[in-house]
């Protein structure tokens, strides 16, 4: 996370290395101008001390007394502290006749003024005899300099201290507070506050700089904001009633539809007639399903069915209602004796119906759309059970384990593979299966749902081979049982996921006469 600068530290640290620089600039020019004058100041006295002491020596010198010379430069020194040393000599002679040395600094720190020592004779004659060398210190120059710059750096020093303070308060009056409650407002409206406003009167009188026109501009815009959202949150509301009134219509035209499609399954008690025992475990993806299954009372017996349709939801609904009533139409008019010939009957009637049969109406293609159907015909009498089925197995549970009669790999309705949309005519033929009744037998006829439901920790299906072990484990207790252990395998197994499909199972136990014979099981026939 990026740490947060403050406008005012930056400007003034903008503003302090500037001046500083400017000011370091300004002390080191006038240092080398106040330097430079007290410079030339310390040389044009040392020029008058020794003109005037060169005077004073031409006496003293003329007359070779070396001690007078002496005492007067000793005088000097001791009157001009700056003086480091003097040295007389005399004319054409490397020997100086006086001289005095003070030492400390090195020559660099020094100027030197030389003055011929003259003598003037009474009748005009002017005579050189010697000459006057003066060393001063330039230590008191540089002093000097200091001297006269600390004022000049204090004074800078608080003018800069002051510019600051005042250039901060005024900063922070006329951008920074008005800056920070821009971010206030706007870190409001992000929350939602759209009523969040500037307060202009609060701000300078007649403002009209930058910040004034941003502070009118956010108003403006927070105002357009603020409308377009009541708008828009108005206009929401609407919709939002407007499909929920739609919503509720569809649900309760799907309620209804769910009450239409329950009155075509089988009543409990249509089902406890034939049946000892049985369990319907029917789960619709939707509020109403494309699964449906059938119990009914034949002249010979009982007939049982399950069907899958195409699609789920209202769409598998809509097949099922058709299904279901070509079934029963067909199990009219043929009988439930050739199951085989029953489902050969509703693929026709399914095909004409969708008109899957040649051309569709109006030159489209023919619909790609039918059912998987498995039929049992369960004749208590003779106790024996024919099945025929169109991609639905019958399972069939002992105490010898899970035993699996596959039905036919087709479906109902559905083109032939390879078959093009405007031949939509070929019919094949189904297979019935005898199978002789015992007692402790469990018949079980389910759709793909169950098998394809997806869960478990890696997200794959719940599988044939689950399904038959719980079958096989118990198949042969109560089924009510077997259905609350299934269901709760179920749940457990998604586990929240989403369900893929419409699930039905449907389990039975078949109530056996007492004359019932047992005749031998015939192999599967084929009906056209």
């Amino acid at each position: 996370m990026r740490r947060r600068s403050s406008l005012l530290a930056r400007v003034a640290g903008a503003i302090l290395l500037t001046t500083a620089t400017i000011g370091s600039a300004a002390v080191l020019l006038s240092e080398w101008i106040v330097e430079g004058q007290r410079h030339q100041d310390l040389l044009r006295r040392a020029e008058l001390v020794a003109a005037t002491q060169a005077d004073a020596l031409s006496g003293p010198v003329w007359e070779l007394d070396n001690r007078s010379a002496q005492r007067m430069i000793e005088a000097l020194t001791g009157r001009d502290p700056a003086i480091r040393s003097i040295t007389v000599f005399e004319t054409d002679r490397d020997v100086p006749l006086a001289e005095i040395g003070v030492g400390g600094e090195d020559a660099a720190e020094r100027i030197t003024v030389q003055r011929p020592i003259v003598l003037h004779g009474r009748e005009g004659r002017v005579q050189t005899v010697g000459t006057l060398r003066i060393a001063y210190s330039t230590a008191e120059v540089r002093q000097a300099t200091l001297d006269a710059l600390v004022p000049v750096v204090g004074l800078l020093v608080l003018s800069l201290l002051g510019a600051m303070a005042v250039l901060g308060l005024t900063l922070n009056r006329m951008v920074l507070r008005p800056l920070r409650r821009l971010t206030q407002l706007a870190s409001a409206m992000a929350r939602g506050d759209y009523g969040a406003r500037m307060d202009t009167a609060r701000m300078d009188t007649g403002r009209t700089d930058e910040i004034g026109v941003l502070a009118d501009g956010f108003n403006r815009m927070a105002a357009t904001v603020q409308d377009h959202t009541s708008t828009l949150e108005s206009r929401v509301r609407e919709r939002t009633e407007a499909l929920a009134a739609t919503n509720r219509a569809i649900m309760d035209s799907i309620n209804y539809a769910q009450l239409i499609q329950s009155a075509i399954l089988p009543s409990a008690d249509t089902l406890s007639a034939g049946l000892t025992e049985h369990f319907v475990l029917w789960r619709p993806r939707d509020v109403v399903s494309g699964d449906f299954y059938v119990c009914r009372e034949v002249p010979d017996g009982y007939v049982v069915a399950v069907a899958d349709c195409t699609g789920h939801g209202v769409p598998g609904a809509f097949m099922t209602m058709t299904a279901s009533a070509m079934l029963n139409n067909a199990l009219d008019l043929l009988g439930a004796s050739d199951p085989a010939a029953v489902l050969a009957a509703v693929d026709r009637k399914v095909r004409a119906a969708l008109h899957q049969e040649g051309e569709a109406r109006n030159g489209a293609e023919c619909f790609d759309n039918g059912l998987d159907l498995a039929l049992c015909h369960i004749r208590p009498a003779e106790g024996r059970l024919v099945y025929a089925g169109a991609r639905i197995p019958l399972l069939v549970v002992t105490g010898d384990g899970v035993t699996e009669l596959r039905g036919d790999r087709r479906s109902l309705g559905y083109r032939p593979a390879g078959q093009p949309a405007g031949g939509c005519g070929a019919e094949s033929s189904f297979t019935n299966h005898g199978i002789l009744l015992r007692p402790g037998q469990t018949f079980i006829l389910g759709t793909d749902g169950l098998a394809d439901q997806s869960g478990g920790e890696r997200g794959r299906s719940f599988g044939r081979a689950r399904l038959r072990e719980m079958l096989r484990q118990g198949g042969t207790g109560p089924l009510d049982r077997l259905k609350s252990e299934l269901e709760s395998s179920l749940d457990r197994f998604q586990s929240g996921r989403e369900q893929r499909d419409d699930i039905t199972l449907f389990g039975f136990r078949v109530r056996l006469t007492d004359a019932a014979a047992a005749p031998q099981q015939r192999t599967g026939r084929q009906a056209a």
